[in-house]
């Protein structure tokens, strides 16, 4: 086959391309009425395109019927079939969005009602009768009947404001894309209360970003400067939240008795909020975690604005406690801990025994009542809380009867440790949604596509609900991975990856090799679920390694030692570690019992490449082990850990020393680049500030190296996402490692 050839081939596994590949990998189930729900089925039309069935399934037998009389919307839409994939639904009225208008479909009535998208500037109440806005750093409520407004707060000033989120990652981004400033706020389920914060970065120091390109429908072509609040590891100041309760019926708001949150972006308004509400709404609990990561706790507020903190853990190292893991969450709640209705009783997660368990603590008292989880069991995010039944629902890995300790399977324990038992068997990772009493799961591994099964809550089989369809992702030349494993630097932990190897592969000759990376020791990065997309939007499926494998190249995924998922021990050499890029030194140790699997790779020829944390791991690869990497491609990359936001990097480096950030400085090793490395950035990244690639091309253009350097203009720091920059960067590995050039341009295929 000509490079011509293999460029067409890799073009049909572009995300652009491949974004329809699959059907029913996610049926995305969601509460109909007290004993059904209702998920979506894809099905593929004779010309391509996708329609969607919405299907009821009764939570009593399994059986399943049409939500709504489908011909009858399509209809109402002048559609042959409909083509919204995302929905919901409240009381018997569909609610769903298409081409830019927002429409109600009424279940009994039939009737269709269809309004211009408003993106709105408030938050409403649950019940509808209200909502929450800002004006002049204030909160404001507005009665949606009357539309009489109220002024809640009075002493809010510009940094120094109610409600307003911290900017931090994304702000630029949503300036520019003129997103709605919400206010954060978190409504109690009553719609009566709601938690706030005021928020104070009035010392906190500026980060810039210059927009060169001109404004559409403007002939203004002046640079623009936009101006946020970063605050940096050696900064005194950050930005910090103070709580505060407000009761909208009295008007009262009570400032609460909680250490100030450090803060970075949306708090409350999140899918992983700082805080929950009871079902009841008598109180809202939260975790905090103090600046440096080494202390939690956690506390009820309740709604006459009284708090009472149950617990409060420390650690030597870092806590892996809402720090956006592989361990963390429930529900919209970023932390895996829970408070029972009846306030009596609160379940921790913890690793103070290495595993992560649940720990049951008298919520009255503060006793540490023990673990309610065996030691062997990674406890993960909380599924759901069964308080009248005393059972907790979640994920759990680390477990004996997996061929892979990350795969997560749901298991439940009662609230007094009794009766722990695994109710999803299959061996691989699992996905599950409880409604009204039964579990809708979904499981697959790297190697089987998805299956959803349907459960009761003790596990036992129902029935299939629906099987993935990937013939045409098949059918595009997607190559399977497989899973390998190997021996880490330590000589004794069994460390996980996966491999891809060339669509036309031959076993009798070598490939060059891609090592995708990601740096960060938040989470792991070799996938255990089906993968056929990009884990944020726009991006390619496996870090483009399907792509690549179309070109002749091997590719592979391996997590290091210092990741998540298989205990504190193992986490903890990322403390103080940054540098170490989650295991980056076991990416070379591991390469010769890597080829000695897979004889056919030709270590002579390795490339590597990654993104964020991963430009910092592959810039870091090719500069600490020169003769190993011989060609780098290093996008959005956080080359000094210095120049980082709080936030994250105090996480693992704990509060600023000067010899210990020292080390995760990437352009302190310019002078050892013996191979061809490609630096990319987003000119709007307001995560990772460009001027982190541009003191490392700085740094090695000192030190007279060649390189190779360019800018997104336009990107913030979705560079993976970029057309250009996924062209550049395929082309890049196939120059180096394959020694060929192309004039091929991806294109859309169909």
């Amino acid at each position: 086959m000509s490079l011509k050839e293999q460029y067409k081939a890799a073009e049909k596994l572009l995300p652009w391309n491949a974004k329809n590949s699959v059907l029913n990998a996610e049926p995305h189930p969601q509460k109909s009425d007290d004993s059904h729900f209702f998920y979506r089925k894809e099905n593929r039309n004779r010309d391509g395109s996708i329609s969607v069935n919405w299907l009821k399934v009764s939570t009593i037998d399994g059986s399943e019927e049409d939500l709504f009389y489908h011909r009858k919307l399509c209809e109402l839409l002048h559609r042959n079939s409909l083509p919204f994939t995302e929905c919901k639904l409240e009381r018997d009225v569909l609610s769903f969005s298409m081409d830019d208008k927002d429409y109600t479909f009424d279940l009994v009535t039939e009737e269709l009602t269809e309004k211009k998208q408003k993106r709105s500037r408030s938050l409403s109440s649950p019940d509808k009768t209200k909502e929450v806005f800002l004006r002049r750093h204030d909160l404001w409520m507005r009665n949606l009947s009357t539309g009489e407004e109220k002024q809640l707060t009075f002493d809010g000033k510009e940094n120094d404001a109610y409600g307003e989120p911290a900017q931090f990652s994304g702000y630029i981004t949503d300036k520019l894309k003129k997103e709605p400033l919400l206010p954060d706020i978190l409504w109690s389920p009553d719609s009566r209360f709601f938690l706030s914060y005021k928020l104070d970065q009035k010392k906190v120091k500026d980060l810039y970003l210059i927009k060169s390109f001109d404004t559409e429908g403007s002939d203004c072509i002046r640079p623009i400067l936009y101006t946020y609040k970063c605050s940096f590891p050696e900064d005194e100041h950050i930005p910090l939240a103070y709580y505060c309760l407000f009761d909208t019926e009295t008007g009262e708001m009570h400032k609460l008795d909680l250490e100030p949150q450090p803060a970075g972006g949306p708090m409350l308004r999140t899918p992983c909020s700082a805080a929950k509400w009871l079902e009841d709404s008598s109180a809202v609990y939260t975790t905090l975690v103090d600046r440096g990561n080494k202390s939690a706790s956690f506390a009820i507020v309740y709604t006459d604005g009284s708090v009472r903190k149950v617990l409060t853990e420390t650690t030597d190292t870092f806590l892996n406690i809402c720090t956006y893991g592989e361990l963390d969450g429930f529900g919209n709640y970023r932390a895996s801990n829970y408070l029972t209705s009846d306030k009596k009783t609160v379940l921790w997660q913890s690793e103070r025994d290495d595993s992560a368990r649940l720990f049951r603590y008298d919520a009255e008292n503060g006793d540490d009542l023990g673990a309610i989880t065996p030691k062997d069991c990674m406890v993960g995010n909380l599924i759901h809380a069964d308080d009248e039944n005393q059972w907790i629902y979640f994920y759990a890995s680390g477990l004996t009867c997996t061929s892979d300790p990350y795969y997560q399977l749901v298991c439940r324990v009662h609230y007094d440790g009794s009766d722990f038992s695994i109710l999803t068997p299959e061996d691989g990772m699992h996905r599950c949604a409880y409604i009204n009493g039964m579990l809708i799961d979904t499981w697959s591994r790297v190697d089987k596509t998805p299956v959803t099964n349907l459960r009761h809550a003790d596990g036992s089989f129902i029935r299939e609900l629906v099987a993935a369809d990937a013939e045409d992702l098949f059918n595009r030349g997607y190559v399977l991975p497989e899973r390998f494993s190997v021996t880490a630097s330590d000589g004794k932990t069994v460390l996980y990856g996966i491999l891809i190897r060339p669509a036309d592969f031959d076993p009798d000759k070598k490939y060059p090799v891609i090592d995708y990376i990601y740096g960060g020791m938040q989470c792991y990065n070799v996938p255990k679920a089906f993968s056929w997309k990009g884990n944020i939007k726009g991006r390619e499926m496996l870090g483009g390694l399907e792509t690549m494998a179309q070109l002749g190249f091997v590719g592979f995924i391996l997590d290091g030692l210092g990741t998540p998922g298989r205990g504190k021990t193992l986490h903890n050499i990322s403390y103080e570690n940054i540098h170490g890029c989650a295991g980056l030194k076991d990416h070379v140790y591991c390469l010769d019992e890597i080829q000695k699997k897979y004889p056919f790779l030709d270590l002579d020829r390795l490339g590597i490449w990654g993104n964020s944390g991963g430009g910092c791991g592959s810039t870091r690869g090719i500069l600490e082990y020169p003769n190993v990497y011989k060609v780098a491609v290093s996008s959005a990359g956080n080359h000094d850990q210095r120049m980082y936001n709080t936030e994250w990097t105090e996480n693992y480096y704990g509060l600023y020393d000067k010899d210990i950030y020292a080390p995760g400085d990437n352009t302190a090793l310019a002078k050892n680049l013996k191979g061809k490395l490609l630096i990319v950035h987003g000119a709007m990244d307001d995560n990772v500030a460009p001027s982190q690639s541009i003191r490392l091309v700085d740094a090695l253009i000192r030190e007279d190296k060649d390189f190779d350097f360019f800018i997104l203009p336009r990107c913030n720091h979705n560079v993976p996402a970029d057309p250009y920059f996924i062209q550049r960067r395929t082309d890049y590995f196939v120059e180096h490692l394959l020694k060929k050039k192309t004039n091929y341009r991806f294109k859309k295929t169909e």
